[in-house]
């Protein structure tokens, strides 16, 4: 398959600067029709193989990031995530010819966002793997944490942290993200004992085994060229708050994200195995506090967020946000509702908002719950909110 798609007329000419009442009705008439749940579209793993470098919880589906910056934008335009995580938008705006930019704050977000941008040669990278000498002696097992020794065996630990020093040496940003890609899961590829995919824990049967690294990590390699995707790339990812985006007034195009969620996931506790891999052990407090993802303050954050896409976006541009339903108190808050109204004080108009269903086969409770209890779970939805900066 051609990932970058020969675009119709209709959604090209719906996407023009001089945005009309007519164009943003035909903008939500496609989103409505959900592409990204229909044919190939619809499978988990559709996309580059480049998207699964490494996990993330929340993590938008690519073929949904696909559509969105297919819709909401064109070729050559400069689309922004400001809340990019591991990448996914960029890496689909760029496949699509647009200029990507990413803001994230998230260390561990920030490596596999940047590794999908560090396109060398396949041959330049698993050579490079086959002929790095590893200094095992001079890695401290004494001074990792305790909490990082659970999860492997000794030579295993000692041979990850020798190849993260001479990678971090050496810039290979691809190789570091595929090297905490592999560093934690549940399958015979990577280096830990079995334990989660994304979040850890300690399984009854833990028994951490050697597991040697380099072999793993070549694996790991082939496993992501293993689909094209172009060498060359004009995306770029950068380390920033969307409260205070170091970017000029009307420089962008499009906005296509999916916020934080509001207080429903919490992206530190969730990846603290790979942020502490990173060397981040006390910090990680520090992060939370930083991050937008507390219930009391979510609003009064994101209105700080809408303030400067305001200032960045150009007149007429389009902001999507993909956002999750909130329960609170037994009552479920419809989130995109509440940026709805918020950005409308701000000079955004909503165009309209999408419901698209989370199959519970893909949602967590699946493993709690069993049987005909599923049927009558409740359902849960991700919304997409379409808006547009007033002119």
């Amino acid at each position: 398959m051609n990932h970058v798609e020969k675009e119709d007329s209709v959604t090209i000419q719906s996407r023009l600067q001089d945005f009309t009442e007519k164009d943003s009705e035909i903008i939500v008439n496609e989103l409505q029709k959900k592409p990204w749940t229909t044919g190939e579209y619809k499978k988990q793993t559709w996309g580059v193989r480049l998207h699964g470098i490494g996990p993330y919880v929340g993590r938008m589906k690519p073929s949904l990031a696909h559509w969105l910056v297919r819709l909401c934008s064109k070729p050559g335009d400069i689309v922004l995530d400001p809340f990019c995580g591991i990448g996914t938008v960029p890496l689909e705006a760029d496949l699509l010819k647009r200029r990507a930019l990413g803001v994230e704050l998230n260390p561990y977000a920030l490596v596999i966002s940047r590794a999908k941008f560090d396109r060398r040669p396949l041959a330049e990278q698993v050579e490079w793997l086959r002929k790095v000498k590893l200094d095992l002696s001079a890695v401290d097992i004494k001074s990792i944490p305790n909490s990082i020794k659970q999860f492997y065996h000794e030579k295993t630990l000692r041979e990850l942290f020798a190849l993260k020093k001479k990678i971090k040496e050496e810039n290979r940003i691809f190789l570091l993200g595929c090297l905490l890609g592999i560093s934690h899961g549940h399958r015979p590829q990577y280096l830990s004992s079995v334990t989660g995919y994304i979040v850890p824990y300690k399984h009854a049967k833990f028994k951490p085994e050697y597991k040697p690294v380099i072999p793993r990590m070549i694996q790991k390699v082939y496993r992501t060229y293993s689909s094209p995707f172009p060498k060359d790339s004009s995306g770029e990812i950068i380390k920033a708050d969307a409260r205070f985006l170091p970017l000029k007034k009307e420089s962008i195009d499009a906005v296509v994200s999916s916020p934080p969620y509001y207080s429903t996931i919490d992206y530190v506790d969730s990846n603290w195995l790979r942020l502490q891999l990173l060397g981040l052990d006390e910090e990680q407090k520090n992060l939370k506090e930083e991050l937008i993802q507390h219930k009391r303050t979510y609003l009064h954050e994101m209105e700080k967020v809408g303030v400067e896409l305001r200032r960045v976006l150009r007149p007429g541009a389009l902001c999507v946000f993909v956002l999750g339903d909130f329960p609170k108190n037994k009552v479920v808050v419809n989130t995109a509702e509440e940026i709805g109204r918020l950005f409308s004080e701000l000079g955004f108009l909503t165009l309209g908002t999408i419901a698209d269903e989370i199959p519970i086969t893909k949602r967590t409770v699946v493993k709690w719950v069993g049987g005909d209890a599923l049927k009558s779970y409740p359902k849960k939805f991700d919304r997409i909110l379409a808006m547009r900066i007033n002119k």
